[in-house]
């Protein structure tokens, strides 16, 4: 590894030609002996983007995961707009791991720092970096302002933007989705906390898999959500996005009775909705999903499916277990249904890994945020 380091009146293109060369003796070093070659591979450019170096730096660990499973170019960005100094600093590596066959697969990761003024023209040391004609996936580590030069500069030349709601609010991903709107050719929109729904997605279809309950799924009467959160705290993102997906698959729209939200059926039929909270501990995401029941009844058939999210599993005082989903499943006049499943994928790199396996064009997202934008930016708060 090596550190290279701009302070004015140096020219930024000086330190980029440094770290060039720096990439290119990653490649040029002879294996010490013994030691298999190292090949490299590239797949796509991945720029993560922090607002403070800590974040970054506990973010690298993540990003070499994901790309020794997923090669790449990863280009790591901590921004730091109020230091004295006007510098942008940098080190390099390659990042490897052993195939199947026994050879060393290697991704080169390259950090950077900005430091004061520098962090105005970060987006073109960025793009230069890039390796050309590969996509290029940003993930922004923070709140959106779709006015803040330095996104639109590093956003400019992206395929996909991707944000974690879960640590940073609805509103960011509402934003960015009305921005992206605005012009087809901006990049298309994911978030690490719609690819954590997906097992709340699938747990949620399976209470309407057998061919008894199939028809129910048009006669929802209620849904009940819970966060981990206080009381009167705003809907979070996890809550909102799978309300919308919901909504969206079903068919079903706003309304408001007395004040209170509801949604209406195809049929005319009313489906209540009620928002709850739960104790967060420490190490959980605020307003992270804690439970979902849904209940539907028609023809005398009543269903009830309940998922409890074990928000205490995985915790270091709890159980060394990873976060571990209830599902549960009581019909009318049939014997309840249960079973547990964890949420290990959902930790860390796998997270990222998964939302970069996925399409860059996700329409049930783009429904879903749709939904949540038309229904809870106005702050629906739980009880």
């Amino acid at each position: 590894m090596s550190t290279a380091s701009l302070s004015p009146p140096a020219p930024a293109s000086g330190v980029l030609s440094r770290i060039e060369r720096e990439l290119l003796e990653i490649w040029s070093t002879p294996a010490s002996p013994g030691e298999p070659p190292k090949a490299r591979v590239c797949t796509m450019n991945l720029v993560v983007v922090a607002g403070e170096r800590e974040i970054a730096s506990l973010y690298t660990p993540v990003v070499d995961d994901v790309t020794r499973s997923i090669p790449a170019r990863a280009i790591i960005v901590a921004l730091d707009p109020d230091a004295h100094d006007n510098a942008l600093e940098a080190d390099t590596t390659a990042v490897c791991a052993r195939g199947e066959s026994g050879e060393v697969v290697c991704s080169e990761r390259v950090r950077l720092v900005a430091l004061g003024g520098v962090c105005d023209r970060v987006g073109s040391a960025v793009e230069a970096l890039c390796v050309p004609e590969l996509p290029t996936t940003v993930v922004w580590l923070g709140r959106v302002h779709v006015d803040d030069p330095v996104f639109l500069s590093v956003a400019a030349n992206a395929q996909r933007i991707v944000l974690d709601t879960d640590y940073t609010s609805l509103t960011s991903l509402l934003h960015l989705a009305r921005w992206a709107r605005e012009d087809p050719t901006r990049p298309h929109l994911a978030d690490l906390a719609w690819t954590r729904l997906s097992t709340w997605q699938e747990l949620c279809a399976r209470f309407f898999d057998d061919a008894s309950t199939t028809g129910l799924a048009n006669a929802v009467t209620r849904v009940a959500v819970r966060q981990a959160s206080d009381p009167g705290t705003r809907l979070g993102s996890e809550g909102a996005l799978l309300l919308g997906w919901l909504a969206t698959r079903l068919g079903w729209k706003t309304s408001r009775i007395g004040g209170a939200l509801r949604f209406k059926r195809p049929d005319g039929g009313t489906v209540g909705l009620h928002l709850g909270t739960v104790k967060r501990p420490a190490e959980v995401a605020p307003t992270a999903l804690a439970g979902v029941t849904i209940e539907a009844e028609r023809d005398g058939v009543r269903l009830k499916g309940t998922i409890e999210r074990e928000l205490g599993s995985g915790l270091a005082a709890a159980t060394p277990d990873a976060d571990v989903l209830v599902w549960r499943l009581e019909v009318e006049g049939k014997q309840a249904l249960e079973q547990r499943v964890r949420l290990s994928a959902n930790k860390g790199a796998k997270v990222l890994e998964r939302t970069l396996h996925r399409p860059t064009e996700d329409p049930a997202l783009t429904e879903s945020v749709a939904f949540a934008e038309e229904v809870f930016e106005d702050g629906v708060v739980c009880s």
